[in-house]
């Protein structure tokens, strides 16, 4: 088949694989709910047991809908191999850590619930230099993997008189006598601690300092200050644990950057206090249940414009307030939920992981959910087949996807020749037959 130059209409018969090609469709799409639901991971580094070598903790985050239970009298199991892998900056193998987990004697309700996840650390010892870090949970019983990696770079905390540790976000904070007890925020979501949040760091004291102020910031990514807070404290030699309690408000959806900067504090006659470290840690805030791509409101009411009824749009943007706008955001989703009894709207997570995938891969001059190619994907979901015909002599750069479920193929032609891929077969009337 061929596309003729000039073609303005073409009919054909109404329409995702994963090889990455010319930012077309690709292996990293996860067509239920965000990647993120299943794994994270937080690399922290501390102080190391010799000069010249950083401790590495490396915390994971296992989600139990990533697990298959079984079913054993009235409670169920799970079981998971874990690996981590360190290679070095050209890609060559450092280290590698690898056990299994097992989760036993669970109720129904606690082996389903989308909160419910296993926390890990494992530890390495390291010396200063850019690492990339691997991680992979294989289910036993499904034998299903899951993957993650970032790349990193582990610091030297044994120079200089004063250094700090990795910031390490907090879930909570419990005292047991003399003795404090902390919890991770792996996913660096502090939009789920609306009533504020502690860090957790180390500072190490070599010199003669005695005391010290840490000045926390939360910044936007244009390096705005949104909220600041300073804590005063005593510091030994050695290591001392440092807990800094933020408490910021009226901080919308987005991403965002935590830093703390510690400051030595001289005798007034010395000329005042100076930065003698510092460190920050990317952070984010999303509502409960809402996938990590979703950083803006107004955006990701737009975004529905595909799927939503007569009168919803209008009633969408009806809002003049943030909370109105998350409450009629929420309402949306919650009716098409398929358990709207549960915060966990597969639909949603399945509607925003196809508009992150469209972005990625789909933008030319418009982000890629706003492209044909974006469109059809987004409110279909992945084609059957992708037929590409980039160098055809006799045409213009054409693409078709098929849809067999609806007996359809979509095609779409790139006019200008800059991969701008514009669909020339009839779309609405097809998925309105199909949900009628």
């Amino acid at each position: 088949m061929s596309v003729s130059r000039g073609v303005t209409s073409l009919i054909l018969l109404y329409g995702f694989a994963f090889s990455l090609l010319s930012a077309q469709l690709g292996p990293d799409y996860i067509p239920q709910a965000d990647a993120s639901d299943a794994i994270v991971f937080d690399p922290l580094a501390f102080a190391g047991s010799v000069p010249g070598v950083s401790r590495l903790d490396v915390y994971i985050r296992v989600n139990y809908n990533a697990l298959t239970f079984v079913k054993l009298g009235d409670l169920y199991d799970a079981s998971f191999e874990v690996t981590i892998g360190v290679s070095d900056s050209t890609g060559l193998p450092v280290t590698e850590k690898s056990w299994t987990e097992s989760l036993k004697g669970l109720t129904f309700e606690r082996s389903v619930s989308p909160s419910a996840s296993d926390l890990l650390r494992n530890s390495f010892e390291l010396p200063p230099s850019k690492y990339k870090l691997s991680i992979l949970v294989r289910d036993k019983e499904s034998k299903v993997e899951r993957r993650a990696s970032v790349w990193y770079i582990v610091p030297d905390l044994s120079q200089g008189d004063i250094a700090i540790s990795d910031v390490m976000l907090l879930n909570r904070v419990t005292l047991e006598g003399q003795t404090k007890n902390i919890v991770p925020n792996v996913s660096a979501n502090i939009g789920e601690l609306p009533e504020g949040f502690y860090t957790f760091s180390e500072i190490y004291n070599r010199g003669s300092l005695d005391s010290a102020r840490i000045v926390a910031r939360i910044l936007s990514t244009s390096g705005a200050v949104l909220y600041q807070t300073d804590t005063v404290m005593y510091v030994s030699q050695g290591r001392n644990d440092a807990l800094v309690h933020f408490t910021p408000r009226n901080l919308s959806l987005g991403d965002y950057i935590l830093s703390e900067h510690v400051y030595a504090l001289h005798p007034p006659s010395t000329g005042g206090d100076s930065v003698v470290a510092r460190r920050s840690h990317p952070v984010f805030i999303r509502w409960k249940g809402l996938p990590r791509s979703i950083k803006e409101i107004d955006e990701a009411i737009e975004q529905v414009q595909y799927i939503a009824k007569e009168g919803e749009m209008d009633t969408l943007k009806s809002a003049t307030t943030l909370e109105e706008k998350q409450k009629l955001f929420l309402d949306f989703w919650k009716r098409r939920n398929p358990n709207p009894n549960t915060a966990h709207n597969e639909k949603m997570l399945e509607y925003y992981g196809r508009v992150a995938y469209a972005n990625k891969h789909f933008t030319h001059y418009r982000p890629g959910w706003k492209t044909d190619m974006g469109m059809v994907f987004i409110v279909l979901g992945p084609p059957g087949s992708v037929d590409r015909h980039p160098f055809e002599i006799d045409s213009k750069p054409y693409e078709i996807w098929s849809y067999y479920d609806l007996n359809y193929q979509f095609v779409f032609v790139d006019e200008s020749g800059y991969g701008d891929y514009r669909l020339i077969t009839p779309f609405w009337d097809i998925y309105n037959r199909r949900h009628d």
